[in-house]
């Protein structure tokens, strides 16, 4: 016989399971020592919320499940954005929460929450975990959390149950109702995609866990296709190969749309809508090839294929094209040229354009440096903009685009990789999880955080001016960012030009220590804003 807590725990690490993000109350003790028995890390955060995002980005790095615990009642509240974020960004996780006592139901209701009710809208699975249903329960869990589309689900344990007695024995196997596809969905596909003369690839979040990058590419160049990607699929094809084209679903205007319009044929590969800020619509042939079923939102699509990508793109590798001279690269080409013409915006004196900074990032760190971003101006501009070289190396919060999530990701990410990660982060999202800045020193970790300091909610104020009103309720007073950093034991640079910023990051990433990097924005650089420009 076995403790339920230690059967869960044990199951978590035969799962792959090495770490555990949360914030406990006096009703997680029981699971919380067992976590500690087992020796699994658990990572103290400030906020439920982060635990999850946290969560979500190990899950993504890894291809396993990603685990945080929260108490009941306010810390189960507290986690419900960062549980959203994982359904609308399609991470794998498991939230386990503390439960109320069901022999308390109907007299006592101090914190008690109907947490499979507060939860069920987010999560593929939400279960209270009982001696009689643990293993069904647990295997249930884990095989919807990663099941064709992945997604998180969620897992309520009594303080008193998990201390009762089990008989341990593994979950049972499930059925993950994967997809399947014809072999005449295959030739349907192949016939469509063999007589486009303008074909286009667009690439988006459902590219992992199958990873199918060497795949990719050698589509992309069977076909002379450019290659367009999304905010969670950037470095699916570096943004160094003449068919890479740029990425898409930031603003209802993103300059990659105008090669979609001339495309006759659209390859949606791990594309999801949910990635788009307006909806998708196009009347031309699209082909679905995803890990999971066209469905919740669907598109019209002439083809589609569901199962593993590396096996679907492979059957596709040996079409014989026929695209037209001109098509491809040469387009590839002419659309980067009109992008470089634009012409440079007029900025502040001691402010630095958001595109000096990212020119400077991007000369002084390494091909598979991790970047992770927060939500607002910043965000579309990074996303639209960062030329990412490998796969899986960009983090950001696009489904739900939940602010403070920048540095949340960037904390798990160098955890799970011990290699150096950049944060790029706004003040008012900073400002929502500045107590996380403590783990950077607790755990010694090699994140660099790049604070856009513009005192102002800047993508809402720009909103604001575009249609002719005054900036109201969206700029605010900062501190000094220089007294945050050392009080959290961080080393600081304030950056004001494109020399103070090539040197703080050469020095924070050679230092492998925290640093935050006080980047004294102009946001008139960003594609949001208004602007006066100049020719030179």
């Amino acid at each position: 016989m076995t403790a339920v807590a230690d059967y869960i725990v044990e199951q978590l690490a035969f799962a792959g399971v090495k770490r555990v993000y949360g914030l406990p109350g006096g009703e997680n003790v029981v699971l919380l020592d067992a976590i500690k028995r087992r020796g699994l890390e658990f990572l103290l955060v400030k906020n439920e919320s982060s635990a999850c995002f946290m969560a979500a980005t190990e899950a993504r790095l890894t291809g396993e499940l990603g685990v945080a615990l929260t108490t009941l009642g306010p810390g189960a509240a507290n986690a419900f954005t960062g549980l959203a974020h994982a359904h609308l960004d399609r991470a794998p996780i498991l939230l386990l929460t503390a439960a109320p006592d069901r022999e308390d139901n109907g007299r006592h209701t101090h914190q008690a929450l109907d947490l499979q009710a507060v939860f069920q809208p987010v999560c593929k699975f939400t279960a209270e975990i009982r001696p009689e249903n643990a293993p069904e329960v647990l295997g249930r869990a884990f095989t919807m959390a990663r099941a064709c589309r992945p997604g998180p689900v969620h897992l309520s344990l009594h303080n008193g149950i998990a201390s009762q007695q089990i008989a341990p024995c593994n979950p049972p196997a499930l059925d993950s109702n994967a997809p399947a596809y014809s072999e005449s969905d295959l030739q349907h596909t192949r016939a469509l995609i063999d007589s486009s003369h303008r074909p286009v690839i667009v690439v988006g979040l459902g590219l992992e866990p199958d990873a199918p990058y060497a795949q990719l590419r050698r589509l992309a160049e069977f076909l002379r296709a450019p290659v367009i990607d999304t905010p969670k699929s950037k470095g699916a094809l570096s943004a160094d190969h003449p068919l890479h084209l740029g990425a898409l679903g930031l603003t209802p205007h993103d300059p990659a749309y105008e090669v979609i319009e001339e495309a006759d044929c659209i390859i949606a590969v791990g594309f999801d809508v949910v990635e788009l800020v307006k909806p998708w619509d196009y009347h031309k042939p699209l082909v679905w090839i995803a890990n999971w079923r066209n469905r919740d939102a669907s598109i019209a699509c002439e083809a589609a294929l569901a199962g593993n990508l590396n096996e679907l793109l492979g059957k596709l590798c040996d079409i014989a094209p026929a695209t037209n001279a001109g098509w491809g690269e040469e387009r590839v080409a002419r659309f980067r040229g009109q992008l470089a013409a634009e012409e440079r915006p007029l900025f502040q004196a001691n402010r630095i354009l958001p595109q000096a900074f990212l020119s400077s990032l991007r000369a002084n760190t390494p091909d598979d440096i991790i970047v992770t971003t927060d939500v607002g101006s910043h965000k579309i501009f990074a996303a639209l903009n960062w030329p990412a070289r490998q796969p899986n190396r960009y983090f950001v919060s696009n489904g739900l685009s939940a602010m403070g999530f920048g540095l949340c990701s960037a904390i798990a990410a160098a955890e799970v990789t011990g290699h150096a990660v950049v944060c790029i982060t706004g003040d008012a999202g900073l400002a929502m999880v500045m107590g996380e800045l403590a783990l950077l020193v607790e755990r010694k970790l090699p994140v660099l955080v790049a604070l856009m300091n513009d005192c102002a909610l800047d993508l809402i104020r720009s909103a604001q001016v575009r249609q002719g009103r005054s900036a109201y309720g969206v700029e605010f007073a900062n501190p000094a960012f220089e007294f945050i950093a050392r009080a959290f034991g961080l080393d600081y640079y304030r950056v004001e030009s494109s020399a103070d910023c090539d040197r703080a990051i050469q020095d924070g990433l050679a230092a492998r220590a925290p640093v935050l990097i006080d980047v004294m924005i102009d946001p008139i650089g960003y594609p949001t804003s208004m602007r006066e420009t100049t020719g030179l």
